[in-house]
């Protein structure tokens, strides 16, 4: 049986460059790698956020490849984990993003808030403060959202 070996996430954008000079900004994101079509249109960017890595596309409306905007909304969340999630939320918010939930201390242990980025894509940015084991934070779980 075949195993997997890793999960990137790929975005679609309206404006790749925007949205790479965002991510560099608010996450420190490093381009490696850029594949640009005959015709200019930018197929994918993969950058490096941390260890983790990020393909990013422009929006390509003949492949269903279709930003957040178009869409109306995502229903995707991106969960980036860091040392530092609020001032990962304050670099964010400079660089063009907007708070949806506050970073604060959460009964799963971690330190966490959710930005919505210029595209539309939304973050959690969190931090491990705490280990629970599953039935610990089962009881920690408020009964109703």
């Amino acid at each position: 049986m075949s195993r997997a070996l890793g999960l990137v996430p790929h975005l679609f954008v309206k404006d790749v460059d925007a949205s790479l000079s965002f991510y560099g900004k608010a996450f420190g994101a490093v381009e490696l790698f850029r594949n640009v079509l005959p015709n200019g249109v930018v197929l994918f960017v993969e950058v490096a956020v941390g260890d983790a890595r990020l393909l990013v596309s422009q929006e390509i409306p003949q492949l269903d490849a279709l930003a957040p905007s178009t869409l109306g909304g995502t229903p995707m969340l991106l969960v980036l984990e860091t040392e530092d999630p609020d001032d990962l939320v304050r670099r964010a918010v400079f660089a063009g993003a907007r708070v949806e939930a506050p970073v604060e201390e959460m009964f799963f242990g971690e330190r966490y808030g959710r930005i919505v980025d210029p595209d539309g894509h939304r973050w959690a940015l969190t931090t491990k403060r705490e280990r629970f084991t599953p039935e610990d934070i089962d009881a920690r779980t408020p009964r109703e959202v």
